[in-house]
């Protein structure tokens, strides 16, 4: 979905609309993922890592179109990116960790929500352009998207702080 995104995300009305759909489809279907795995009883370390790694791409591919159409700054894009290889890397490096996760929930959520408002904000942004809009959404975005990488950063120290789990 994070390639689809990042070739369509394009100026052109048909292009945009697959972006959208490509967008839609990421978030429904990681929704469901998790939503099956807790109410199933399959939840694993092992797919709490794939699940972070496919949210991580497709982070980073709205990032980078975003970039490419000039919505985000090289500065913020880089950090942004760097921010969510650093977690998914510290994740893997302290896998023990990984069952105490929920305990930096709050931080990972702010940083989700504001993951978020950035990219309705982007997706927004481009469907003014197609249409004409004049909106000053760019402050916004920025704001926003600066505010993901607070929280992001937030997250992974807290998460190197909390306690290993003992091995079995």
């Amino acid at each position: 979905m994070g390639l689809l995104f990042v070739m369509c995300f394009q100026p052109q009305a048909g292009l945009f609309y697959v972006a959208v759909s490509a967008c839609g489809v990421a978030l429904i279907t990681d929704l469901l993922d998790g939503y099956s795995a807790r109410r199933l009883g399959v939840a694993s370390i092992n797919g709490r890592l794939w699940d972070s790694l496919g949210d991580k791409a497709f982070y980073a591919a709205v990032i980078v179109a975003f970039n490419a159409q000039g919505y985000l700054g090289p500065l913020v894009t880089w950090t942004l990116v760097v921010r969510e290889l650093a977690l998914y890397i510290t994740r893997v490096l302290f896998i023990e960790k990984l069952p105490n996760i929920e305990q930096i929930r709050p931080w990972t959520n702010w940083h989700g929500y504001f993951m978020y408002t950035t990219i309705v904000l982007g997706l927004l942004r481009m469907y003014a352009d197609i249409h004409s809009f004049r909106l000053p959404i760019h402050p916004y975005m920025q704001i926003s998207a600066y505010a993901a990488l607070a929280f992001g950063i937030i997250s992974i120290i807290h998460f190197l702080k909390l306690e290993s789990t003992p091995s079995l």
